[in-house]
């Protein structure tokens, strides 16, 4: 078991899956099914764009070995203004209309956070966020089921349900697998899935079922058997699931379900492609891109829509459509620090579970990219992190 949570350092994994990441790229490009539409729209790779991101993912592997040797001493509480300022930003970009409410819930989260850091127990904390989750996916199901209908699916992927379901069924999912038995996490795991798979978005369920996994190699609670079924899982959401959504969202959808991966990160890759090429060497939106919480502006900036569309760009994307190489040289380190430290934090429960969360949610933004709400939620996992010692 000793070997298997050495794989599990931020410097093994985060490579390992970007690289993966990338080879599904280029096969994308040489797939003559997946080819041919990948071409009509973006024409041909360019080797900078392989060689920036293999760039970024060496800094972030450097960073990340390097922060698991960093010592940290700072008093959790000194994040919480960051992180109340966040969640306002974010707030107040998604519903303008409503400051005085957004303001109100940016500056309670501070009392909350140190009410239950002082308070509160594991348990109560894994209860409220493994209810909440339910909530908010009932709350999403209960207009409606994203799976089945493109428009409503668009219309909730920023919502702030989606939002609560994927931040706290992650987080819910990995303190299952810590603090209670097998018995009691696979049922509720499995319905947290389920209802991530619902809701229409691929990469909630992916996040549950990764971390929850990650979790329990650390904490010892599961056997390497239980990655056979984890992977079935992923590999079924990753083919039949994502197909279903991209034949409901185009109608004409013609890509068999086992290259659906390889269309997927040939597509976000290649925005990533353009990027570089729109943005090299100084960037272009000095600041827009990181700061868009609905991830639309690339959309227009970089493809030309005339509609705004969620256009994921990877990792480095909108760091380096912002401020070019100096942006994704920035982040790449942050970043890799980030996993560093929070690995070296992993010394309890609640350190083991924040650490798989954030390690899972770092795997996921490979592909979706960096933006305020992430930011917020890496913080909060820090919070949690560095107040382990407070919650009993």
């Amino acid at each position: 078991m000793m070997k298997v949570t050495r794989l599990l350092h931020p410097e093994v994994v985060f490579p390992s899956v970007y690289l993966i990441f990338l080879a599904c790229a280029y096969l994308g490009y040489r797939i003559e099914v997946t080819s041919r539409y990948l071409t009509q729209a973006f024409g041909e790779l360019h080797g900078l764009s392989f060689l920036l991101s293999l760039f970024g993912i060496a800094l972030v592997t450097a960073s990340a070995w390097l922060g698991r040797r960093v010592e940290v001493k700072l008093n959790p509480d000194y994040l919480l203004p960051v992180m109340a300022a966040l969640a306002f930003f974010a707030l107040q970009s998604t519903f303008p209309e409503q400051l005085f409410v957004n303001l109100v819930i940016a500056l309670g989260s501070i009392g909350f956070w140190l009410v239950f850091t002082r308070y509160g127990s594991l348990n109560a904390l894994l209860a409220g966020a493994y209810a909440l989750a339910v909530a908010a996916a009932a709350l999403t199901l209960s207009q409606g089921i994203p799976l089945l209908e493109a428009s409503f699916r668009e219309s909730v992927a920023v919502s702030p349900a989606r939002a609560v379901f994927h931040g706290l069924a992650v987080l819910s999912a990995s303190l299952l697998i810590v603090l209670t038995s097998w018995r009691v996490a696979a049922p509720g795991i499995a319905l947290l899935v389920l209802l991530g798979v619902l809701s229409g978005f691929k990469s909630d369920a992916i996040a549950v079922i990764l971390s929850s996994v990650i979790a329990g190699l650390l904490a010892q609670r599961i056997s390497l058997r239980a990655l056979l079924p984890a992977l079935a899982g992923v590999g079924i959401i990753l083919t039949l699931v994502s197909t279903h959504i991209a034949s409901v969202a185009y109608s004409s959808w013609k890509i068999p379900p086992h290259l659906y991966i390889f269309y997927r990160t040939g597509f976000t890759f290649s925005v990533f492609d353009r990027i570089v090429e729109l943005s090299l060497p100084w960037g272009l939106l000095h600041g827009s891109a990181l700061a868009d919480v609905s991830q639309v502006i690339t959309s227009k900036v970089v493809l030309g829509y005339q509609q705004e569309h969620i256009i994921t760009s990877t990792l480095f994307g909108p760091a380096t459509l912002d401020f070019g190489i100096p942006g994704l040289i920035i982040i790449a380190m942050l970043v890799g620090v980030y996993l560093g430290i929070m690995h070296r934090l992993a010394k309890s429960s609640l350190g083991i579970a924040s650490y798989a969360v954030a390690l899972t949610h770092v795997l996921i933004l490979i592909e979706v990219g960096l933006q305020p709400t992430s930011v917020l939620f890496l913080l909060t996992l820090l919070y949690l992190s560095l107040s382990a010692n407070r919650v009993r």
